[in-house]
């Protein structure tokens, strides 16, 4: 069973992330992850989506610092102004009045998922580490 699926199966809200293609560039490979929503541990009536690997990738991953997840860093996340090399990252939503699809990576021409566009708070969230 996929993470956000099981995490949502005992109430916690998450919902699956990814990218079709690093940089922009199919050769480049594609990455999924999975975002729960977090409250905030300095105000209880803030949260927010928080990134997390289904499988860390070294240890010392957490909630609270998304440059310790291996994938968010300035060569995967180079700028959100030249949208040739941007990374697209997507959510995947529920709602199928969606403007915006989640390409699947083995079958870009699927346009079946609604999703949601995330490339640029990835890019200023992990273009800063």
């Amino acid at each position: 069973m996929p993470l956000f699926a099981l995490l949502r199966s005992i109430g916690i809200p998450a919902r699956l992330v990814g990218t079709p293609a690093w940089n922009n560039d199919a050769a480049n490979g594609n990455h999924n992850w999975v975002e729960v929503w977090q409250l905030s541990n300095t105000d209880e009536h803030t949260a927010s989506w928080s990134p997390i690997e289904g499988k860390p990738a070294g240890g010392g991953e957490t909630l609270d610092d998304p440059c310790s997840l291996w994938f968010c860093n300035p060569a995967h996340f180079p700028s959100a102004s030249d949208s040739n090399t941007t990374t697209p990252v997507y959510a995947a939503r529920f709602s199928q009045d969606a403007d915006v699809r989640y390409p699947m990576a083995w079958d870009l021409a699927n346009i079946d998922i609604p999703g949601l566009f995330l490339s640029e708070s990835y890019a200023a969230m992990c273009g800063s580490c």
